[in-house]
């Protein structure tokens, strides 16, 4: 029975037009410093004003999935750079992570995105605070003032 509805699917959505790989698109926040660490603080905003002035920043999401015939899953990618001395007044608003956060990134690299190394001495928090997303992690550099968040939705 099983078999049966994966073959009428898949038929499905050979007839209308949909083959069966994913779609996927990409948003990423572009443009001078300045505007993207306006266009990521807006899109912090939503969910948590940031505590102190962001430096530089990036964001970039990706859907996978059309919505056409289903749900799209999502997972965002933020980096977030802030003085050094204002990492406590983020990490004070924030809940440390339950469990062991697992290294994520874009699909396509990014030069500014954490490596495996880097991401190895951050210490992790919950995501939901400043993203309003309970899965993903936030992992920040006291050192370097640099906040990495990654999120997706099931």
């Amino acid at each position: 029975m099983f078999r049966v509805f994966i073959i009428v699917c898949l038929v499905a959505l050979t007839a209308c037009g949909k083959s069966g790989a994913p779609k996927w698109s990409i948003y990423e926040v572009t443009g001078s410093r300045p505007e993207r660490v306006a266009r990521v603080s807006a899109i912090l905003a939503k969910d948590k004003t940031p505590p102190t002035a962001i430096l530089d920043a990036h964001f970039i999401e990706e859907q996978i999935g059309d919505g056409f015939l289903g749900p799209s899953d999502y997972r965002e990618f933020y980096f977030v750079e802030v003085a050094p001395q204002d990492v406590s007044q983020w990490t004070q608003i924030l809940r440390p992570l339950d469990e062991t956060a697992e290294y994520d990134a874009p699909a396509q690299p990014r030069g500014w995105w954490a490596t495996r190394d880097t991401f190895a001495s951050l210490q992790f928090y919950k995501p939901n605070i400043l993203t309003g997303r309970i899965y993903g992690w936030i992992g920040v550099s006291r050192q370097t003032g640099r906040i990495y968040i990654s999120t997706f939705t099931m």
